[in-house]
C-alpha cells in the first residue's frame, strides 16, 4: 500500500515539473538539463521505495525433534538358568558298543527333603549292557538341569573299570542351596571317545525348613559287581 502511494506521489512530481518546465522556461534554459533533473529525481524516489519495500524471509524448515526412546533396563544377578557344558552326542554311526542301564539310587531317593546349606552324597548304580569295558576315563557328566554338585562339579570319572555285564556305583558330591524349593539336577555316562550313551540318572531333592534325614550311609566304596 504504501509503495502504491509513493509511486503516485513520484507521477504527480514528474507531471508537476514537467509542466512548469514547459510554462515557465526561459528561452536560455536548456530543456536537457530539466530532463536530467526531472530523471535525477525519479531515480531518488525509486530508491526509497526499493528500500521501503520489504525483502522475502526465508521460510526455515522445522527441525525434527527427536522422540526420546525410555531405556531398557538389562538384569543382572545370578538367573535360575544354570549354565550348561555341553558334552558331545551321538551321531550316526557312533559307537554302538557302549551301552549302560540305570539300575537304582543306592543314596538320597528322588523327593528326598533336605536342610538348606546340608552336604550329602548321591550315589547311583549302572550296569554295563554293552560289549565294550569301561575304563577310568570314562566319566559321570553333568548335562542337564541344575548343577548343585559341590565346587560345581562338572564329572566325575569311574572309579574302575567296568566290563560287559558289571554293575558300578558312582557317587558325587552335593549341597543344598540356601534357598527352598525342588531341585532336579541330571548326569550320564561319557565314553573315552567324547560321547555320551546309555540311560541318564537323576537327582530331586527338596531344600525346605523341615528336612528328612537321609538314611545313614558309609563311605561308598566304588566297585563293579558282575551281573550274574
Amino acid at each position: 500500500m504504501k509503495r502504491n502511494l509513493l509511486l503516485a506521489g513520484i507521477l504527480l512530481t514528474i507531471s508537476a515539473v514537467l509542466i512548469s518546465a514547459c510554462g515557465t522556461a526561459s528561452p536560455t534554459q536548456d530543456p536537457n538539463a530539466q530532463i536530467t533533473v526531472i530523471a535525477q529525481t525519479v531515480q531518488a524516489q525509486l530508491t526509497q521505495v526499493s528500500l521501503l519495500t520489504p525483502s522475502a524471509t526465508p521460510t526455515i524448515p522445522a527441525t525434527a525433534t527427536p522422540t526420546m526412546v525410555p531405556a531398557t533396563d538389562t538384569p543382572s544377578g545370578p538367573t535360575s538358568t544354570p549354565t550348561k557344558t555341553l558334552y558331545p552326542t551321538y551321531a550316526s554311526g557312533g559307537v554302538s558298543g557302549d551301552q549302560s542301564k540305570f539300575s537304582q539310587d543306592i543314596t538320597i531317593p528322588d523327593g528326598t527333603t533336605l536342610t538348606p546349606g546340608s552336604t550329602f552324597t548321591k550315589t547311583w548304580l549302572f550296569v554295563n549292557t554293552g560289549t565294550t569295558t569301561w575304563t577310568t576315563n570314562y566319566k559321570l557328566v553333568y548335562f542337564d538341569g541344575v548343577n548343585e554338585a559341590k565346587n560345581n562339579a562338572l564329572s566325575v570319572n569311574l572309579p574302575n573299570d567296568v566290563k560287559p555285564g558289571e554293575s558300578v556305583k558312582i557317587s558325587l558330591d552335593f549341597v543344598a542351596p540356601s534357598s527352598n524349593g525342588t531341585y532336579t539336577s541330571w548326569w550320564k555316562l561319557f565314553s573315552a571317545n567324547g560321547v555320551l550313551f546309555g540311560d541318564p540318572c537323576s537327582i530331586v531333592f527338596t531344600v525346605g525348613s523341615t528336612a528328612s534325614t537321609p538314611a545313614p550311609t558309609t563311605s561308598v566304596v566304588l566297585t563293579s559287581t558282575p551281573i550274574p
